[in-house]
């Protein structure tokens, strides 16, 4: 194992600026990469969705949570990545759809295009038949996460915080400021703050209170406000937000 001595706080310098440091001593075995980024089905299915692939890694599309079933698959540009389910299409089984980048290819008079499409329709317990849109989006670098999970709940809801003339934040205010943070390299996908914050979110979204999910995950309230306004601070793009 491998012994990293951090120092580990985070400062807010301005609604559009975080800074982590490392505060501590901590031991980690591996880098970990986080979960499934949840999405809610109605923005899913009302914008399209940046499905984020890293070279050598699968990223899955997962509706389990919904129980809706894949019956249709559309990939625009099949150059540069390819799919597959966990059950055959015919079967009406098929729950998740893997998507792994390859080498590009060439195809006589295909097009290409650096971020392509996908389109997968669904059909629910109830009949209801639903169409998704996500953009492949290449990363490089350590991966943030495995890909998408598609929920029914609500993950935007906003939180009632217990701080005094504290902004309007919500869950999923937190989650982008999250992924900003890592992104611009404010601090890493492996760092131990990073799984607790993602535990405090998932603490929150399945009913725990704010101030007993910080106390369970051990953070300020200083840290969960700070990545919300980061996450507020950019303004999504028109297709997804982060």
């Amino acid at each position: 194992m491998k012994k990293l001595t951090q120092k580990v706080c985070l400062t807010l310098l301005s609604p559009a600026l975080v800074t982590f440091a490392v505060i501590g001593t901590v031991t980690v075995s591996q880098a970990q990469t986080s979960a499934l980024r949840i999405v809610e089905r109605d923005t899913a299915t009302n914008t399209t969705t940046n499905l984020q692939v890293w070279a050598g890694r699968a990223s899955v599309i997962d509706f389990t949570q919904t129980g809706e079933v894949v019956t249709y698959i559309r990939l625009a540009d099949p150059s540069k990545v390819v799919f597959n389910t966990d059950a055959e299409l015919k079967t009406n089984q098929a729950r998740m759809i893997f998507v792994q980048p390859i080498q590009p290819l060439r195809f006589p008079g295909a097009t290409t295009t650096p971020i392509t499409n996908l389109f997968v329709k669904t059909l629910d317990r109830q009949g209801v038949e639903r169409l998704y849109t996500f953009n492949i989006v290449h990363r490089s670098g350590r991966p943030t996460n495995n890909g998408i999970t598609i929920s029914s709940a609500t993950p935007n809801r906003q939180l009632n915080l217990p701080v005094a003339n504290a902004p309007t934040l919500s869950l999923a205010d937190i989650e982008r400021g999250l992924e900003l943070a890592i992104r611009r390299g404010y601090t890493t996908a492996n760092d131990p703050v990073v799984s607790k914050i993602r535990e405090f979110i998932a603490l929150t979204r399945n009913g725990t209170n704010v101030t007993r999910a910080a106390e369970r995950t051990n953070l300020s309230m200083s840290v969960i406000i700070s990545l919300a306004k980061l996450g507020q601070s950019e303004i999504p793009l028109s297709t997804q937000p982060i």
